[in-house]
Parts: C-alpha cells; sequence; structure tokens
C-alpha cells in the first residue's frame, strides 16, 4: 500500500514536471533559427494589439505555404500565433505593411538585384520577405520576386556579401572569437554581412543582431 502511494506521487510529479517542459517549449524553430530579418515591430503579428513585455516569439516552419517557413513572428498569446497560422496570407499583408512604414538601416545594394544594370531611385518598388525589405526597380521584378522568394533571398545575400566583403574590419568570429579559417562562414542580418568561422555561428547573430552590428561599427573604427 505504502510502495503504490509512494509510485502515485513520484508519478504526479513526473507528470507536472512534463507538463512545465511542454509548456516552455518554442513553437516551431528556436527563436534565433529564423531566415531573414528578425521580427521589430512592437505590435503582435496577428491581432496588431502592443505586445506584451512577455510575449511569444515564433518561427514558422511546417506552414502549408512553406516559403512562409523560417519567417520570426512575435504575438501576445499563443492563441494568436494559432490565428496567425490559420490565415497567414492576411495577417503578413498587415506586417508587410508597417515594416514598410518603420524607419530601415541603410539599403546595401545601389542597384536593383534582378536587374542589375538598373540603378535604384524614387521610382523603386520595395518587397517584403521574412520581415526584410528587398528594393527592385520595377514592378515585374516584383512579381519575379514574388514568384521564388526564397531563390531571389539568396541571390540579394550573396550579392550584399560581396559588396562589404572588401571592407569587413575583423578576422575573427563575432560569435567565437576564434580566427577565421578558409572561407568560414556569411550570413546577412538587418543589412550587414558577418563573416563566421563556421554555419553553426549564424543563430548566435540572429538572437542579437544590434549587439554584434555595434561590434562592427566599433572594429570599422578602430580598422
Amino acid at each position: 500500500m505504502r510502495t503504490s502511494k509512494i509510485f502515485s506521487i513520484l508519478l504526479l510529479g513526473a507528470t507536472a514536471a512534463f507538463a512545465n517542459l511542454a509548456a516552455s517549449t518554442p513553437v516551431g524553430r528556436g527563436a534565433g533559427d529564423y531566415l531573414g530579418d528578425p521580427y521589430t515591430l512592437t505590435v503582435c503579428a496577428s491581432c496588431a494589439k502592443a505586445l506584451p513585455a512577455e510575449s511569444t516569439t515564433v518561427v514558422l516552419d511546417g506552414m502549408k505555404d512553406r516559403a512562409l517557413d523560417g519567417t520570426q513572428i512575435k504575438c501576445c498569446s499563443t492563441e494568436c500565433v494559432e490565428a496567425f497560422k490559420a490565415n497567414p496570407a492576411g495577417a503578413l499583408a498587415k506586417v508587410h505593411a508597417e515594416i514598410l512604414k518603420t524607419p530601415a538601416t541603410a539599403y546595401p545594394l545601389k542597384n536593383c538585384f534582378m536587374m542589375r544594370d538598373e540603378v535604384l531611385d524614387e521610382s523603386a518598388k520595395s518587397v517584403v520577405y521574412q520581415n526584410r525589405v528587398y528594393k527592385v526597380c520595377c514592378k515585374k521584378c516584383a512579381v519575379r520576386f514574388g514568384n521564388d522568394s526564397a531563390k531571389r533571398a539568396k541571390e540579394w545575400e550573396s550579392l550584399v556579401i560581396d559588396a562589404q566583403k572588401a571592407s569587413y574590419p575583423l578576422k575573427t568570429c563575432v560569435i567565437s572569437g576564434k580566427p577565421i579559417e578558409g572561407d568560414g562562414a556569411w550570413v546577412v542580418v538587418q543589412n550587414r554581412a558577418y563573416h563566421l568561422c563556421c554555419p553553426g555561428c549564424a543563430s548566435g547573430v540572429r538572437a542579437d543582431p544590434a549587439k554584434f552590428a555595434a561590434m562592427l561599427d566599433a572594429a570599422s573604427k578602430t580598422k
């Protein structure tokens, strides 16, 4: 009888511990495993209300529209996360409109990355994908971007890396501090390219891009 009672207590304790673990498990990918740029708006991606201090950060994964996978969003509750997933197109249209209103960091390219002879001017069009703003020279390029966003995003990142590589101020990885051997790995976050010792360090930069942008700025001043 006593053994049965002890077993029941242990089972209840294990069940409670498992429930707590399940409640704290991130939805989808880890918060720093997003693609593109982080979600920087101060409102919920679903209901558009101000985000509370304890908001829910989610990186979309396994979405019906696979082009959405890797997008980071922030919601005020798990209920809003589910509401977002039920109508991602409608929610993202509002999110993208707000992102385009937000002052951005200096755009890293002077020409349209799809029609590379075309200089970006006041008539340039802006497209948002995975929280990142891409500028193209015309509506036709905007449509082409939307037809294969993931591929176009990689092309854009390659051009940004090429543009910033020569002036990159560090020879060590901003995450590990190790010297960069060989080609290393590159990641682009918020229009800045970072040279890393390995692909595994990319999530570290994505977790706190402002911190590492400041590191690059400081290193550039002393270079």
